[in-house]
């Protein structure tokens, strides 16, 4: 379903390697991500009170560098796992096999990449809260710690 009021995203199309980690960098990842592609954020419980920012990649763009043991694991549903820090319990991504995404996926947490510029990427919010999973809204990320045009 199309939103008539997305804006067009500034980042160029393209993959680009980004990494990640957690607040005590016990969980670092490598992911390929095109951050020109669509993210996304969800209304559930679980997704709203972690922050949770997602977006979704195939799990060969994803390589974990940290400690697997490190890694705790909430399952968030049947199709999906909330992978965090069991240091200092930060959310890093998820994982999982749902058939609407592809099979196999890994949600990477925009909150968690190291230095990446992410005013302008578009989000779209769904809800999961209603399990409907139908966008809501959507909308640039405007950066409030950087200063906007007026």
């Amino acid at each position: 379903m199309a939103l008539p009021y997305v804006r067009k995203n500034p980042f160029t199309p393209g993959t680009r390697t980004y990494t990640g980690s957690c607040h005590c960098g016990a969980v670092r990842f490598e992911a390929q991500l095109d951050l020109s592609q669509n993210t996304t954020r969800c209304n559930c419980s679980v997704c709203a009170k972690t922050a949770a920012w997602g977006i979704i990649i195939k799990p060969s763009a994803f390589k974990l560098l940290g400690d697997p043991q490190a890694l705790g694991d909430y399952s968030v549903s049947a199709g999906g796992h909330a992978r965090f820090c069991k240091r200092c319990g930060i959310r890093v991504y998820g994982h999982g096999t749902l058939e609407f995404l592809g099979g196999d996926y890994v949600s990477v947490n925009l909150n968690v990449l190291d230095d990446a510029g992410l005013d302008g990427v578009q989000v779209t919010w769904l809800d999961g809260r209603a399990d409907t999973w139908a966008p809501l809204a959507a909308s640039a990320y405007a950066d409030p710690f950087k200063p906007q045009p007026a």
